[in-house]
This record gives structure tokens, sequence and C-alpha cells, in this order.
């Protein structure tokens, strides 16, 4: 019988600390060598999906070692043990959902916007609602640490495209002549223009960077001084990774340039908005009484 997802936390850290890094497809071929699988369960199928069971579930327990930082995304599909992993191994621990609640970061994914009664508890009085809404945000999150890997994983070019392509969905194009992607010299440079008009009486100037680290005051300084170069007026600074605190307040100082900043969680939060770079996998429907059928009066 193939594991849950959260039955495999310490095969999967066992596997890791016997490499540098490894690809999951590889991972799962190890972890179910590890754990005996036959053929069949290693063969068996979602319904509907062309993926394995074993590996789907394998994903999630990589998802939740990565969430409490015991493990960590090398580059795209390629993961790590991390000290903290190592660590937890050695000390012998049976790891469980309960026991992941020790990370602050793990907690933050499993009660997102919600506060913490007992610091080392797992909700377990949850009705299937709440339970479906908090399994909707954990997959959210999931997909956008996803999208932000695979948009690292693309040239620098491909990230400037998408970012315009985002702004086109959203509206703020005229048409879609009104995109234009454009490369100033410098390091001051600008990525991209949208216009909101057909006369170009109003102009949003784009800077995308795909960042490792927080964009600090002085990025943004160059970037504000790149737009008022052009005579604009509005300024939008889009990065994969998030802003200091010294950037943010910065922006909100402006007047003559509006500055509109987007880390790397607001911009995928937008694409899965917009649909853009993902697709429905499934729609399920929650149905309830139609009080007004049963209450309507028959004359």
């Amino acid at each position: 019988m193939i594991p849950k997802y959260n039955e495999m936390y310490n095969e999967v850290l066992m596997v890791l600390n016997q490499h540098e890094e490894i690809k999951l497809i590889d991972l799962v071929k190890e972890v179910s060598n590890v754990l005996n699988l036959s053929e069949e369960d290693r063969n068996e199928t979602l319904d509907n999906d062309k993926r394995t069971v074993i590996y789907y579930r394998l994903g999630w327990t990589k998802t939740y070692l990565a969430k409490a930082g015991l493990l960590e995304t090398v580059r795209r599909g390629v993961f790590k043990i991390t000290l903290e992993g190592i660590n937890v191994l050695k000390s012998g621990t049976q790891i469980t959902n309960e026991y992941l609640m020790k990370y602050k970061t793990f907690v933050e994914f499993v009660r997102p916007n919600k506060e913490l009664i007992e610091e080392n508890t797992v909700e377990e009085n949850s009705t299937p609602i709440e339970s479906i809404d908090r399994s909707l945000k954990m997959i959210s999150s999931r997909l956008s640490d996803e999208l932000l890997e695979m948009i690292l994983s693309k040239e620098p070019i491909f990230f400037e495209r998408l970012v315009l392509d985002l702004l086109n969905k959203m509206g703020y194009a005229f048409d879609d002549e009104s995109v234009i992607a454009t490369k100033y010299t410098g390091d001051e440079g600008i990525d991209g223009i949208i216009k909101e008009d057909r006369f170009g009486f109003s102009n949003i100037y784009i800077q995308a960077k795909r960042w490792s680290g927080t964009v600090g005051r002085p990025e943004i300084q160059k970037f504000l001084g790149a737009v008022a170069g052009q005579g604009g007026t509005k300024g939008l600074f889009i990065t994969t990774s998030s802003f200091t605190k010294d950037a943010i307040d910065f922006t909100k100082k402006q007047l003559q340039v509006k500055l509109i900043l987007v880390d790397g969680k607001m911009l995928t939060k937008l694409m899965m908005e917009y649909n853009l770079g993902v697709s429905i996998e499934n729609v399920y429907e929650i149905k309830r009484i139609d009080m007004d059928y049963f209450d309507e009066e028959i004359s």
C-alpha cells in the first residue's frame, strides 16, 4: 500500500541525505525502493490523470518539508536537504505534521491568516467546508512556489514578456499594440511601456527584475529616475522576490511619480487570478438546500 504524504517525511530526508542534490523524479524512485513498493503501487495513477499516485503524494511530502525548512529547492525540480533537515534526521525523530508545527514557516503555510491558540497542535475540529478552504489555500501557496521556480528557470527576457502579458490580461493596455517591450541602456533601464490610451497621453513604465534577495531602496531610486527621465508619472516595479521596508517607505513618499511595487507573492497571485501560465485542473461543486423551493406556497 502506498503511504500517505505525511507518512514519508523520514524516508524523503534519508534519501536526500545521501545526495548533494536530487531531481524529484529520482527522489520518487529511490523513496519507492526504500518503501519496497510493488510495481503495481509504483505505476498506480490518479483518476483522470497520467501522474502516478506516489509521485503526486511525494510532491506534497516535499512541499511540507520545504515549508518547514528541512529541504530546499536548488533549481527547478532539483532539491537538497538543509542543515536543519540533517539535524532532525540525526536526532531519530519520527517526523509528523504535529512535529512540523514547531516551525513558524510551516505554521504559516497550514494556517494562513490565522492566529495560533496552541503552538504545537494541529487543527482537528474543522468543519468539512473549513478543511476544503484551508486545503485550497495550501494548494494555491504550493502553486505560487512552483510558478516562481518556473519563472526563475527561464531567461530574463521571458520574465519581462510575462509581466507585459499579465498587464495586458489585466486590461491596462489600450490594445495589443499598446504593449511595448523596450530596453534602455544602463542599470536603470525600463523593460516595457504600457500605453493606456490611443494617443499615449498616459503611459505606465515597467521594470521587471528577477531577484534572489530583497530589492532595496537604491534600486527603486534608480527606477524612479528612469521613469522621471522619460517624463513619466507612473512606474511599476515587479520582482520575483520581495522589497525591503526602506524601499516600500521610499515609494510611499513619492508625489510626482506614482510608484507601485509588486513582489513575487503578489505576482503569482495575479497570475492565478488572471489565468496566466496556469490552467484549471478540477472544478468541484458544493451544493446546499434551496430553501426558496421548499418554502414556495402551492396555490
